[in-house]
């Protein structure tokens, strides 16, 4: 009797019908494959270039400006970091871009979000930065005369640009005198020296009654110890002490500080043109305060 041999080239090799069938499934469904990526490369030029996917930098929509703020924020963005002509809602990084990109505006605290939206648009979502004081600086001009000048900062300490005051807005913001020195970061940056940002928080507080208490400038003193002392037109003094949220212990609040302010101011102590008693906010309304002239 004999025993029938299949071979592998039989049952499982190229000779048998089954694996013939199967390599030319293969083979189509690879060649399938090959025409669709084929295919999606030479389409999606075309389908990236539609107009609905296309969007002009200067299309982007941002936040409205404040009314402090003079120059355009969106054009100064895109022209000084080199946008291209078109930007494409498909890039899955756009987004992100945007958004650092606008970050380093010295006009932009944060960017909340950035939106793309069909047909192409781009929504920005940003918080501007609010200037609050200016801080008086001495510097050298080119011939080297030695000249003052104000540099703007808002409530953290961070370096505005100075082009979008005038001189006649600039002299509405309190005035802050620390060490007269020209900073040495950026716009946009904070200010080296803490003590600025400290000073700003002072600000923050009088801004809305500045000028009605007519107040001319927050100055740091180390007499009998380091603290602000707030400069009046008429050259008198008052008090502060620490910045807000720095307080000595039994030291009174910014908020009781201003406080006592407005109550003086209502009263007309602080108006007139001769020396006044000397005010310690520190320690007013606590029957403590000194009654010495301060004039300086």
């Amino acid at each position: 009797m004999s025993r029938s041999t299949q071979t592998q080239s039989g049952l499982l090799g190229l000779g048998s019908p089954i694996a013939r069938q199967l390599l030319l499934c293969v083979v189509i469904i690879a060649a399938f494959v090959l025409m669709m990526i084929a295919g999606w490369n030479h389409y999606a030029d075309k389908f990236a270039s539609r107009e609905e996917f296309l969007l002009s930098p200067r299309d982007i929509l941002i936040n409205k400006q404040p009314s402090w703020i003079h120059s355009n924020v969106l054009i100064e963005t895109i022209e000084k970091n080199k946008f291209p002509e078109q930007l494409n809602l498909r890039d899955r990084e756009l987004t992100a871009k945007i958004a650092t990109t606008f970050s380093y505006h010295p006009w932009i605290r944060k960017v909340n979000k950035v939106v793309k939206q069909y047909p192409a648009k781009v929504l920005v979502d940003v918080e501007y930065r609010r200037p609050v004081a200016m801080v008086e600086v001495a510097y050298a001009d080119k011939k080297g005369n030695q000249l003052r000048g104000l540099v703007p900062i808002d409530a953290e300490g961070f370096l505005l640009p100075d082009t979008d005051f005038s001189p006649a807005e600039a002299i509405q913001y309190p005035c802050i005198l620390i060490d007269s020195k020209k900073p040495s970061a950026d716009m946009g940056k904070k200010w080296e020296d803490p003590r600025i940002a400290d000073a700003a928080s002072i600000a923050v507080e009088l801004l809305p009654y500045w000028n009605d208490l007519k107040l001319k400038r927050i100055v740091l003193t180390t007499e009998g110890g380091s603290h602000f002392e707030l400069e009046l037109a008429d050259n008198t003094r008052i008090i502060w002490g620490s910045p807000p949220g720095k307080e000595l212990p039994q030291e009174a609040m910014a908020k009781h500080k201003v406080q006592v302010i407005l109550q003086k101011a209502a009263e007309a102590s602080l108006s007139s043109n001769q020396a006044q008693p000397s005010l310690d906010l520190r320690t007013a309304g606590r029957g403590v305060a000194g009654t010495e002239a301060v004039r300086r």
